[in-house]
This record gives C-alpha cells, structure tokens and sequence, in this order.
C-alpha cells in the first residue's frame, strides 16, 4: 500500500485549501472543489498495485466536488474508465448527459479523460479501479455510448459483485501469486459488461465468451483439490449448459480437462518442492491435488516435468530451495549412477 494523501499528518500550515486541494489534484487527476471553501477536515488515499492495474481508496470529510471540464479534457491523454464503488456515504454523479445518485454499495463508471462531476458532502469514501481503455480491446466510441447504458446489462450484477470484492480486498489479492490471471480477468469482465451494454455485434460476443472463460478458470481454480471436479460441476456452477461450455472452451483453443490437469500438477509440484510438505508421502500429496491413482500422478507428472515426483523432492531437500527441472534431473541421474553429469 502507498499513502498518497493524508492530511492528519499534515502541519496545520500545510491544511489550507489550495495545498489540500494540489495534493489531492495530484493523486485523483482530476480538478478538485470545496463548495464551502473550507478543505476537507479529514482527507487520505491509499493505493494499492493489482497485477498492472491499480486500486485506489479515497476517505474524505467535507464538502467535495471532482471535475473534469470539456477546456480540461486533452486528447493526448490515454482514455481511462474508473470504475468506483461507494462505500460510504451517498454521492452524485454527471457524466455523458446523465445524473444519478450513488448510493452505499453503488457502482459507477466514469471515462476520466471526458467532462464530469462526482461529488459528495459529509463523510464519503469511495474504492476506485481505473482500466486503460486499450486493455479493453474496444472502440473509444463504444465505451463512451455503453457507459450510461452499463446498468441495463445482464452483466451488471455480476461485475459489481467482482469490482466490490477486488477493490475492497485489494491489498490481500494483491499479494496472491494468482494476482495477474486475477487483473486480467477483472479486466475480461469490465469489457464484457461494456460490450454487452451497447451490444456491440461481434465484440459483445466475444467478450462475453472471455466472460465465461475467466469464470470458468475462476472456478477450478477455487476447487482443484476436489477429485470430483469435471465439465459437468462446472457447467452446472455457471448456470450454462456442458454443451455450450465445450463450445466456448473449442472456439478458444481452450482444452478444459488438460487445464485442470495442468493446474493440479503444478499445485502439486509446489506443494513436493516445499520443505513443509516432507511428512507427507507423494500419495497423500497427489490425493491433495485431485489425483486418486497415485500412479497415474507419477505418469503425468513425469511427462510434464521430466522427473518422477520423488525425484523432484530429493532436489528440492538437497538444495534447500525449489529446484528447476533441470537441477531435479541432474539429481534424478546422480541418484542411479553416483556420479554428476558434466
């Protein structure tokens, strides 16, 4: 997490209205108002990296307005879209010749680099998620004509729920090693939701395909330890056919049972190579990861690393650390002949 604001560390010198107001400039890139002239009497942001996005959180006490004027807006400046969830506090929004009100819990998009106002009196906090809009893969045209559209689309729930989670457990995810696959398929699913909000021919179905795509990697990789885990758990879990999830897995080259198996063997993998996991067997590993024939774990594991499960454990307990596949097989070789491989 960084700090980027925090005006309680402030001295009270450096608490007057144009100094809180550049600081906060600064941090949101947007123009800031205090409608009462008064700065706020408690103002922090934080943020936090996502696996190449980033999460902001605003916690402010006042009156506050953020703009972006149409003299403001540059075309040089790369399109973004927020996408903010109120957590506190009720705010209101105009953007692209609509107003709404956001109320706690509320999801708003908002393309940075176009006019707005966002506002709010009082104590507010707002968790923010800004995707360039060239990850998006779309039009900057079709974003601005799906932003007012977004909450009319059958996606819309399901990417609020996702956005509220990322953004309010953003520091945790941000440390998972799974933290990229987590960025893209937040980003697979902002694109979804715009796509669909407009119907934008073939890009609406493709981004929906991608949708189901990340939901389905999602899922397994939440229940790889289960033995009972297969196409038709999934399907049933996504609320779509098996028919139609082979569809979507075929047209993307995307062999969902290879996946599984390709995910399971490389939990197991991790798990054999840590020093932790020495008092169980390779069985009892393999049982772990999904694997109910302990030599058909052995058989897949040798085709996918070049070593035998036990053999890539010794080079792990030799080294002290995780051994690469080259060093578990030079292992593997000093092992039957005694001697090291030149």
């Amino acid at each position: 997490m960084v700090v980027l604001v925090d005006t309680d560390l402030l001295p009270p010198p450096e608490r007057r209205p144009a100094q809180v107001g550049a600081l906060l400039e600064a941090a949101i890139g947007s123009r800031v108002r205090f409608p009462g002239r008064r700065p706020p009497t408690h103002a922090r942001m934080d943020t936090w990296p996502l696996g190449g996005l980033s999460v902001t959180r605003a916690d402010l006490t006042g009156e506050l307005e953020l703009t972006q004027s149409v003299r403001q807006s540059r075309q040089d400046v790369e399109p973004l879209v927020s996408f903010a969830v109120q957590e506190v506090g009720v705010a209101l929004q105009d953007h692209l010749g609509g107003r709404r009100v956001v109320p706690v819990g509320g999801l708003t998009l908002t393309d940075v680099t176009s006019p707005y106002e966002y506002r709010w009196s009082g104590h507010g906090v707002c968790r923010s998620l800004q995707i360039p809009v060239a990850r998006l893969g779309l039009s900057v045209d079709v974003v601005r004509r799906a932003l007012p559209l977004v909450g009319h689309s059958p996606l819309h729930g399901l990417v609020s729920a996702h956005l509220e989670q990322v953004t309010l457990h953003a520091e945790e995810l941000g440390a998972e090693p799974m933290v990229q696959a987590l960025a893209s398929a937040t980003v697979d699913l902002t694109r979804a939701l715009l796509a669909s909000a407009v119907d934008a021919g073939r890009a609406a179905q493709d981004a929906a395909a991608e949708t189901l795509l990340s939901q389905v990697r999602a899922y397994v990789r939440q229940h790889l330890t289960d033995p009972g885990l297969d196409a038709g758990r999934v399907a049933a879990a996504l609320a779509v056919s098996v028919r139609q999830l082979y569809r979507v897995c075929a047209a993307a080259g995307f062999s969902l049972e290879q996946w599984v198996i390709e995910q399971r063997l490389e939990g197991a993998r991790a798990e054999l190579a840590d020093p932790g996991s020495r008092s169980r067997s390779i069985a009892v590993v393999a049982r772990r990861w999904g694997f109910t024939d302990a030599s058909y774990f052995s058989r897949r594991f040798r085709a996918a690393y070049g070593v035998a499960p036990r053999e890539w454990r010794q080079a792990g307990a030799r080294s002290g650390r995780r051994p690469s596949p080259d060093e578990a097989a030079d292992g593997a070789r000093i092992d039957r002949t005694g001697v090291r491989p030149t």
